[in-house]
């Protein structure tokens, strides 16, 4: 059953890649995140359309707002790729695309199947396959870039950095990609006591995966607003420059500056607290970065021992109107970000407690926004103004779950 799953899979690509063939398609707009996962998902798609003579455009999202999709898929006679990004809406990009534009949705995250032809979703949870564990979006783009050509196979390390955000040892689909780096000789598994590091050698001297990925996140989310992300696809397929280091080295100075100040000033005032909602807003602290960094720090701030570790943690953060390559949204909006502890983890893989981003996603609703991620790390956006409205619901809304006699099973079923 586990191979068929793999194989139906692996059908969807190859016929996806068909389509892209029999329409002789000139161009492609990929749409992606702008974390490490996104930007190396971004890279390989890149690298492997241009092979064809595919001409490439890129955009760089941090949110798929709902005026996105509309501004997108309101035109007609575009293709779209999303890479790490559109699986959760991909309802409604069904609803607004309504046949107008090949699109192909390569990602990970929890999804919804698509109701129009038009819009083929690819993620590996619609096939039972795990994308919090076992599928990175990198690992899903290098897939469908290798069915495109076997000459792909030479991006398969950029899907391993990808991957670094999925923790434990490599399995499922990244570890195909894994095979295939340490065939062409683009990564190196070094066995550290208990654990597996994986080194990549494709840039010169062996790095780990993770110190990559952290350079790249750096980056395209920090520096999201003045070239980041266009600079970090490039550093994937060339390889960084100096004045790429310098660059990430000044913009990671800068997030530990605002990062210090944050948790300076929540040890000092606290945390707020609701029944199982624990939140704090950083206003404008991280103004001229990008939203990502309030999710790396709820992240950290999520194993501090001083964190409440029974109590989802939620930050918000203003944002920015501007949307690079796209133009401005209509209003104001805030980012919220949220991380389970550990001990609070455990009971959502148990089935005792709702996963976050089921959580998050119907508060979201209620006010106009959404959400999206997995089942303990994830992020949304509302309107600007009904934060403590949220968290209220959001507290009701789990309170709710929590009284619930049913066990929250696995969304999907895994494979190994």
């Amino acid at each position: 059953m586990e191979n068929e799953r793999v194989k139906k899979l692996f059908d969807d690509f190859k016929c996806a890649a068909e389509t892209l063939k029999e329409k002789a398609v000139e161009k492609v707009h990929i749409i992606y995140h702008d974390d490490a996962d996104g930007v190396t998902a971004a890279a390989i798609l890149k690298a492997s359309l241009e092979r064809r003579q595919i001409q490439v455009k890129m955009i760089c999202i941090e949110k798929l707002y709902p005026e996105i999709i509309e501004k997108l898929h309101s035109e007609k006679g575009k293709v779209y790729i999303y890479a790490d990004i559109g699986a959760p809406h991909a309802d409604r990009i069904s609803s607004v695309n309504k046949g107008r534009n090949l699109t192909i949705i390569l990602d990970h995250h929890d999804t919804l199947p698509s109701s129009d032809p038009a819009v083929i979703n690819l993620d590996p949870e619609l096939y039972g396959i795990s994308g919090e564990e076992e599928a990175s979006g990198a690992t899903v783009c290098y897939l469908f870039s290798k069915i495109l050509s076997e000459r792909n196979v030479d991006l398969a390390h950029l899907a391993v950095i990808g991957s670094s955000e999925i923790p434990g040892p490599v399995r499922g689909l990244n570890l195909i990609a894994l095979e295939d780096a340490l065939k062409v000789g683009t990564i190196q598994v070094k066995q550290v006591n208990e654990e597996k590091k994986y080194l990549v050698t494709a840039y010169g001297r062996p790095e780990p995966r993770e110190k990559i990925a952290s350079k790249l996140t750096a980056m395209a989310a920090i520096g999201y607003y003045i070239g980041g992300p266009k600079r970090a696809v490039n550093a994937c397929l060339s390889g960084f420059s100096e004045r790429d280091l310098q660059f990430i080295k000044e913009l990671d100075q800068q997030r530990r500056k605002v990062n210090r100040q944050l948790i300076a000033k929540l040890k000092h005032s606290g945390i707020r607290q609701a029944r199982f909602v624990q939140w704090f807003h950083a206003y404008d602290a991280y103004k001229g970065m990008g939203v990502k960094t309030i999710g790396t720090f709820c992240s950290y701030l999520s194993f501090q021992k001083w964190i409440n570790q029974g109590k989802y943690l939620i930050g918000f953060m203003y944002m920015s109107r501007v949307i690079p390559e796209l133009g401005e949204l209509s209003r104001d909006y805030v980012k919220f970000s949220a991380r389970v502890p550990k001990q609070l983890a455990l009971a959502i893989r148990d089935g005792r407690m709702p996963p976050i981003s089921t959580a998050l996603s119907e508060a979201a609703k209620v006010f106009g926004g959404f959400a999206d991620g997995h089942d303990v790390a994830a992020s949304g956006v509302i309107p600007r103004g009904f934060e403590k409205e949220f968290i209220k619901k959001l507290d009701e809304i789990i309170s709710r779950c929590a009284a619930s006699s049913s066990p929250f099973k696995p969304k999907v079923q895994r494979y190994s």
